[in-house]
Order: C-alpha cells, then structure tokens, then sequence
C-alpha cells in the first residue's frame, strides 16, 4: 500500500528540521540513498505505508502527526513558552531553574553525607 499524498514530502521535511536531523542522517536510518531520501521529501515518489511508519519512528512521531501536521501550530506555541504565555501557566523561567539549582544543591549535600557515613563505616 503507498500513500500518494502531494504534500507529505514537504510535511515530514518539517518534522525532520525540527528534530535538527540532516537529509543524510535520516537516509542512512533509512538505509537508502540521500539522493532516494530527498526524493521522498520533494514527493517526487510515493511513499509506502511501511516507508511512513519507519520515518514517523526515526522522527519520534506517529504517521498521524505527519499527516496532519501544521506548523503554523509549532511556531505560536514556541512564542507562547518564549513569552510564558500559555501552557507553562505563567511560571517564569528563572523560577524554574532556581528550584532546580536548590534541588542539586540539596543533593549534593546528601551525597556527601553518606559518602562521610561510608568511610567511617568502612574505616571500622
């Protein structure tokens, strides 16, 4: 079965860039030739159904995200994060890494404490 839909090459180039994969890596995940990849995002061929499903994997994705894809979506949601709008529900991005920084610290003190309570339990 293949899928001869004109705009799926130009859809999975989409996925492809913002997964910061090259033409060459995914065609060599692939095992095919840069020159048969390129072709499939300039739909130049068909795709099979199978061909799909393997590049929806390497991209982390499903073939219904593919299809269905708009990056008009992408774009307004990154700006959305950039400007704490939205999703993040206003929680600001210096407060996020403060917590964490706390957090590591905290660890770190646990850490060497017991690695104090292991050297005197080893040096009995």
């Amino acid at each position: 079965m293949s899928i001869n839909i004109s705009k799926i090459g130009e859809q999975i180039k989409k996925f492809r860039e913002l997964r910061n994969f090259t033409q060459e890596s995914m065609a060599e995940k692939l095992e095919m030739s840069s020159q048969g990849y390129g072709k499939i995002e300039r739909s130049e061929v068909e795709v099979t159904l199978q061909k799909l499903n393997r590049i929806a994997d390497i991209l982390g994705t499903t073939i219904q995200d593919i299809l269905g894809f708009e990056d008009k979506f992408v774009f307004n949601n990154q700006e959305c994060q950039h400007n704490n709008i939205g999703l993040n529900n206003g929680i600001n991005l210096q407060e996020i890494k403060s917590i964490y920084e706390s957090r590591i610290t905290d660890l770190q003190k646990e850490i060497d404490r017991l690695h104090n309570l292991l050297e005197k339990t080893l040096s009995k």
